[in-house]
C-alpha cells in the first residue's frame, strides 16, 4: 500500500511487512499490519490489514485478509473480508470469497466466486423510501415500448 499524508501534515512511519522481489517465503505468514509482496509466497497468508501483490509477484496460498490489491498473480483459496481489487496487470485464480470485487480492464479472475448475500445498510434504507412500481409489457408491444404502472 502507498501511504500518503494529508496536505500540510506529517505522519509516523507505518509498519509494513515487505517481501521483496528477491525473496521467496514458504510456510505460514501472519501479520496484524499490511503486507506488500514483490517476490513469491507459497503456503498460508493471514493478514488483518491489506495485502498488496505487486506486478511480477506470485502468491500460491490460502489467504485471509481484510483487503487485497493484486497487480501480480494470486492463486489459491482466498477469503477477503473487504475489497478484492484486481488491477489491469493482475490475475486471480481459485476459490474466492469477498465482500466487494473490483476488476480493472485487463485484469483477470478465474475460479469459484462467492460474495456474501444481502444489501448494504444504505441500500436497504434508500430502497425502503422509494415508491414501488410494476413494469408491465404486453405481448403486442416491442421490448422497448412499455409502461410503468403504479400498483
Amino acid at each position: 500500500m502507498i501511504y500518503e499524508p494529508a496536505a500540510g501534515t506529517t505522519r509516523a512511519v507505518e509498519s509494513l511487512t515487505l517481501i521483496d522481489r528477491c525473496t521467496t517465503v514458504e510456510g505460514t505468514l501472519t501479520s496484524s499490519r499490511d503486507i506488500r509482496i514483490e517476490g513469491e509466497l507459497r503456503g498460508t497468508l493471514r493478514c488483518e490489514g491489506w495485502i498488496q501483490i505487486a506486478e511480477g509477484a506470485r502468491v500460491d496460498a490460502t489467504v485471509e485478509a481484510g483487503g487485497i490489491t493484486v497487480a501480480g498473480m494470486l492463486r489459491g483459496s482466498i477469503d477477503c473480508r473487504g475489497k478484492l481489487h484486481i488491477l489491469k496487470t493482475g490475475f486471480v485464480s481459485g476459490t474466492i470469497t469477498t465482500k466487494t470485487l473490483v476488476i480493472e480492464e485487463g485484469g483477470r479472475c478465474e475460479g469459484d466466486l462467492s460474495m456474501p448475500a444481502g444489501e448494504p445498510p444504505l441500500a436497504r434504507s434508500v430502497l425502503g423510501q422509494l415508491p414501488t412500481t410494476t413494469h408491465r409489457t404486453s405481448e403486442a408491444e416491442s421490448p422497448v415500448e412499455s409502461e410503468l404502472v403504479e400498483p
